[in-house]
């Protein structure tokens, strides 16, 4: 399914604040690499650890734990039937390890423009530090990441 399909199914604040940063996402012009499910699957598991600290309206938790999931599951279900066991180890340690730094980033709270950014897109950046798709794609996140309530730089 695609990823603006399944954005559908989130809450009206959810699908307003990623449409058009998912759009950009899902953009083939970024990608180098001939393998766009597997880059979709990546982007796809960056959204759903993105929407993770999201707060869904109190109607539309259920859905909204059920599409997450289904974005986490799509991302595996990719790389396992295309047989990416290396990029997906890659990307679930580097995210394992981005996700303590942003907790302590949290508690300490010392989450900064550039914390963000290198934290909450560690799935993307591995992607772009790989060669998988272009570095210009940074100035989509930034321009999500200086968006609204994001803005903390």
């Amino acid at each position: 399914m695609a990823l603006s399909e399944i954005m559908t199914y989130f809450d009206d604040d959810i699908q307003n604040k990623y449409s058009n940063f998912v759009n950009e996402l899902t953009d083939d012009t970024y990608y180098l690499f001939k393998d766009k499910e597997m880059i979709e699957a990546v982007i796809k598991f960056n959204i759903a650890l993105l929407l993770l600290d999201e707060e869904p309206n109190t109607d539309t938790v259920e859905t909204h734990i059920l599409y997450n999931d289904l974005l986490m599951t799509e991302f595996y279900s990719a790389m396992a039937d295309k047989g990416h066991y290396k990029i997906l180890s890659d990307i679930v340690v580097l995210t394992k390890q981005s996700i303590s730094k942003k907790s302590k980033c949290y508690e300490m709270n010392q989450l900064s423009f550039k914390n963000k950014k290198e934290l909450l897109f560690t799935p993307i950046d591995y992607l772009i530090s790989n060669g998988y798709i272009s570095n210009t794609i940074d100035k989509t996140i930034e321009a999500f990441l200086d968006d609204g309530e994001n803005n903390e730089r």
